[in-house]
């Protein structure tokens, strides 16, 4: 059973989360192709962490949280773009490895510089320190984020063996 503190936490958590999402569909424009919440943006947000390294569809998918026919429609409209591509491998061609392109990048970097200069503007209604707070707070906040990322991976490659 979760002690309190669990709990707790967890409902702070998930109120932090519903309000942030309400203040991002209030604040980020939507005129990018790939709306911020769209599988798009996400798949291109995403493939930028595997520029120095391949993953396949189904690692991907899997990382995703979609199926495979999901992802495969998702990089056909992608790769129609040129913004992702696909690559078999030469040994066993049924593995096909996904990467996001040069232009793909750029079409990225161009929806992220969109969405700082929305979130810039929001952040004009706090003070300094509130400022430095949000900075502090939001960077604590994704440092234990990508630790807990990390142990559910140890988690499920002790599981898988």
């Amino acid at each position: 059973m979760p002690d309190m503190i669990d709990i707790d936490t967890a409902r702070v958590f998930l109120n932090f989360m519903v309000d942030y999402y309400a203040l991002i569909r209030r604040h980020i424009v939507e005129s990018n192709q790939f709306r911020f919440n769209s599988h798009g943006f996400s798949t291109l947000y995403t493939l930028r962490n595997y520029r120095d390294r391949a993953i396949t569809m189904t690692e991907f998918a899997g990382e995703l949280g979609i199926t495979k026919q999901q992802l495969t429609k998702l990089v056909n409209d992608l790769e129609a773009q040129n913004f992702v591509k696909r690559s078999h491998n030469s040994e066993n061609r049924r593995q096909v490895y996904i990467s996001i392109t040069d232009e793909g990048v750029i079409h990225l970097e161009h929806m992220l510089g969109e969405i700082l200069h929305e979130i810039i503007k929001s952040l004009e209604g706090f003070n300094d320190d509130e400022k430095l707070k949000i900075q502090e707070y939001t960077g604590a906040l994704s440092e234990m984020l990508r630790r807990d990322e990390e142990h559910c991976r140890r988690r499920e490659e002790q599981s898988a063996e």
